[in-house]
């Protein structure tokens, strides 16, 4: 998704530099300090786009973010990278708007309107920075709770309303403290459900930060167990093994390509768990044989990209759990139906879903969570952080 964001704002960064050149140009052409300014737009322009070349350059995350100065310089790059993006669209849509309509200045005579109209299309155009400020300073830390029921074909009476709360891509690091991951693991306490799942992507990318996630998740509880799968960041960093290890320690079972089946008061659920599907070496088939002896009615998969989605039907999986696309992280509008970026790489996005292929009885559901972390740049707009509860109903 970061790619996709290179690709779309840096074009977009340099047609607002010329912009600003030219307005400069013109403004003050033979004034004094005119060149100084022109200097000073340049200078400006380069300043914020150092942080992202050491995103490029540097991987997911680096030592430099440690330093206050620089992650609020980080800040500042996310903040204008994204409202220009919007500022930029505004400026060219405007434009647009006066070449297909050049007769709109003509019929528009009054000073007045023609200042109103001015003002107007400035407005339009600063308004992304002060959402951009919003999504970096405030929505990616207003987490949301909501709630997801989940019609399971045959489910047994005993089953319905199982309450399983997901908690995705926490990608501990710079920008998700030991001290946030806390405050998540409180509120899903609170809810007090039968079952926790995380579904990867617990760093940013290094290798430390497992520590981080493992000490923020340490209180997590729920009637029947805590369990997790291993997503990208995770085996890029190198951390899968250690978090593992970590998560054993507090009582979190870590299912890769392998799976377990519960003997609950409820019932018999059987809880299958994958590695990444494209950074990892997956087994689904593998993941059911380790319940093939012992197989529950109920079959739960998770999986960090939601792309098994079809091969999961096909195996008869009741409910598949995900994330890895954060709802897109910037969305012109609220809801699972917004335009994304997540959109243009996935059918899956965020959600639920659902799919019954003609060999199977039953229909699988997917939901796919956005996460409470970020990757990229720290912000979320329209796509608030989510703990996801989902409740299985019988029908």
């Amino acid at each position: 998704m970061f790619s996709y964001y290179l690709l779309i704002s840096l074009p977009l960064q340099f047609y607002l530099f010329l912009r600003a050149r030219r307005f400069v140009r013109e403004r003050f052409a033979g004034k004094k300090g005119h060149d100084s300014l022109i200097a000073l737009n340049a200078f400006w322009f380069l300043v914020l786009l150092v942080p992202l070349a050491c995103r490029v350059f540097a991987g997911a995350s680096y030592d430099a973010l440690e330093s206050r100065e620089f992650r609020s310089l980080f800040y500042a790059t996310s903040i204008w990278g994204v409202g220009a993006i919007g500022c930029a669209l505004v400026l060219l849509g405007y434009n647009w708007f006066r070449r297909v309509n050049p007769s709109a200045p003509a019929s528009t005579p009054d000073v007045s309107r023609r200042e109103f109209l001015r003002r107007s299309v400035n407005f339009a155009a600063a308004a992304p920075f002060a959402v951009s400020g919003y999504g970096v300073l405030l929505e990616r830390r207003r987490f949301s709770i909501e709630r997801f029921e989940i019609a399971i074909s045959e489910l047994p009476e005993s089953l319905s309303q199982l309450r399983i709360v997901q908690l995705t891509d926490v990608h501990a690091g710079p920008f998700m403290s030991s001290e946030d991951l806390k405050q998540y693991a409180d509120a899903v306490n609170e809810l007090q459900p039968d079952l926790i799942v995380l579904t990867g992507d617990f760093v940013t990318g290094e290798f430390d930060e497992a520590n981080i996630c493992a000490d923020g998740l340490a209180g997590l509880k729920a009637r029947y167990g805590v369990f997790a799968c291993m997503g990208n960041h995770d085996i890029h960093a190198g951390a899968d093994d250690r978090l593992t290890e970590l998560f054993a320690k507090h009582g979190i079972h870590t299912l890769r390509n392998d799976g377990v089946t519960l003997a609950t008061a409820a019932g018999r659920i059987s809880i299958l768990g994958i590695d990444d599907l494209k950074l990892g070496k997956p087994d689904l088939a593998g993941a059911q044989r380790a319940v093939d002896d012992d197989p529950g009615e109920l079959k739960i998969l998770l999986s960090h990209r939601p792309e098994i989605f079809p091969l999961a039907a096909q195996a008869g999986i009741d409910l598949v759990v995900s994330g890895h696309y954060h709802g897109g992280q910037v969305k012109p509008y609220m809801g699972c139906e917004s335009p994304s970026v997540a959109r243009l790489l996935t059918p899956y996005a965020e959600g639920l879903y659902r799919l019954q292929p003609t060999s199977a009885k039953r229909s699988t559901h997917l939901f796919v969570g956005r996460g409470i972390g970020t990757s990229g740049l720290p912000i979320r707009v329209n796509c608030p952080p989510q703990i996801a509860e989902l409740v299985l109903i019988q029908v």
